[in-house]
């Protein structure tokens, strides 16, 4: 039997493999996009943990990591953009 979260759980395992996949090549390499593919990849895995504590009936959790998820996806955008 499938936990009934497995589908975030391991959504949230893969955007914090590709943000630590990102994160070290964007170290090594200096590339400003890996940058902002690294914050995109680590605001999708708030977005996920605040999914599953939505899901969990932990509606405060879950509010604060999308809320978090949110503001992180902004403010990559806005260095996106003008930067």
């Amino acid at each position: 039997m499938r936990h009934p979260y497995e589908k975030f759980i391991r959504g949230e395992l893969v955007a914090i493999g590709l943000a630590l996949f990102f994160g070290l090549i964007a170290l090594i390499q200096g590339i400003f996009l890996l940058i902002i593919l690294c914050l995109y990849c680590i605001a999708a895995s708030l977005a996920f943990d605040g999914l599953i504590g939505m899901n969990m009936r932990n509606q405060t959790h879950g509010v604060k990591q999308l809320v978090r998820a949110l503001l992180l996806f902004l403010f990559a955008t806005f260095l996106l953009i003008f930067l």
